[in-house]
C-alpha cells in the first residue's frame, strides 16, 4: 500500500504543478494583451490576477517575450543563438543572428513600447528594468562580436569595442519596430537589411568566387 500511495502523491503532485504552470501561462498571456492593448499605467493588477505587483508581472511578461516561453533558460543559451556562435562562416554567423532577431523582435519589439512608456513613470524600479533592458542588449552585442572573431577578421580599421557599439546600435528592437510598424516592410525586408547592414558594418568583403570550368576544376588564365 506505500508504494501505492507514494505513487498517487508524486502523480498529484505532477498534477499541481501542470495546472499551476497552465495557470501562471495563462496569466501572463492575459497580461501581454491587457499591456500592448492599454499600456503599464492603464492596466491594474486586478484585471489580471492576484499574483504579486505589477512591476514582477510587467517583468515575467518581457523574459517571456524574449525566450519564447517561461522555462528558466536564458536566451543565450537557448539553441537559436547557440547555433549562431557553432556557425564557424562569419557571413553565415550574421545571416543566422538575423533570422534569430527578427524571431526574437516580433514577440517583443510591442512589449519594449509598453517598457518605454513605464519607465517614464518615474518608478525606479521599471527605470532599472529598462536600463537592465539596454544593458542586456550590449551584452549580447559583445558576445556576438567577440564570436565573429573567432570565425575570421573584422572589416579593416575595425576594433571589437567599436563593432560591438556598431552591432548594438543595428539590432536594436527599435529598427524592427520602426520599420515593420510604421514603414511597413515585411519581416523578410527587415532581416534582409538587417544581415546587408551588419556585413557591410562588421566585415570585410567577400573575396569573389574563381570562375571554374564544366569538370569543376578552376579556370586557367
Amino acid at each position: 500500500m506505500g508504494d501505492v500511495n507514494q505513487g498517487r502523491r508524486g502523480y498529484t503532485s505532477a498534477l499541481r504543478e501542470r495546472q499551476a504552470a497552465a495557470t501562471r501561462q495563462a496569466v501572463l498571456e492575459a497580461a501581454r494583451e491587457l499591456f500592448l492593448s492599454q499600456g503599464y499605467g492603464a492596466t491594474t493588477i486586478d484585471q489580471v490576477a492576484a499574483v504579486g505587483n505589477k512591476q514582477a508581472l510587467l517583468a515575467a511578461v518581457r523574459d517571456v517575450a524574449l525566450a519564447g516561453d517561461d522555462l528558466p533558460v536564458a536566451v543565450s543559451d537557448r539553441a537559436p543563438y547557440q547555433v549562431v556562435l557553432a556557425e564557424p562562416d562569419p557571413y553565415r554567423a550574421i545571416a543566422l543572428m538575423a533570422a534569430h532577431l527578427t524571431e526574437l523582435w516580433r514577440r517583443y519589439a510591442g512589449i519594449r513600447e509598453v517598457m518605454r512608456g513605464a519607465a517614464s513613470s518615474g518608478e525606479p524600479a521599471l527605470r532599472d528594468m529598462w536600463q537592465t533592458g539596454q544593458q542586456q542588449r550590449l551584452t549580447a552585442a559583445r558576445s556576438f562580436i567577440a564570436a565573429l572573431t573567432g570565425k575570421g577578421p573584422l572589416r579593416q580599421g575595425l576594433d571589437t569595442r567599436t563593432a560591438a557599439d556598431i552591432a548594438w546600435l543595428h539590432i536594436s528592437p527599435d529598427n524592427y519596430r520602426a520599420l515593420t510598424a510604421e514603414r511597413g516592410w515585411s519581416e523578410a525586408d527587415y532581416q534582409r537589411w538587417l544581415v546587408d547592414t551588419l556585413t557591410a558594418a562588421l566585415l570585410p568583403p567577400r573575396e569573389p568566387m574563381a570562375p571554374v570550368t564544366g569538370n569543376g576544376q578552376p579556370a586557367s588564365e
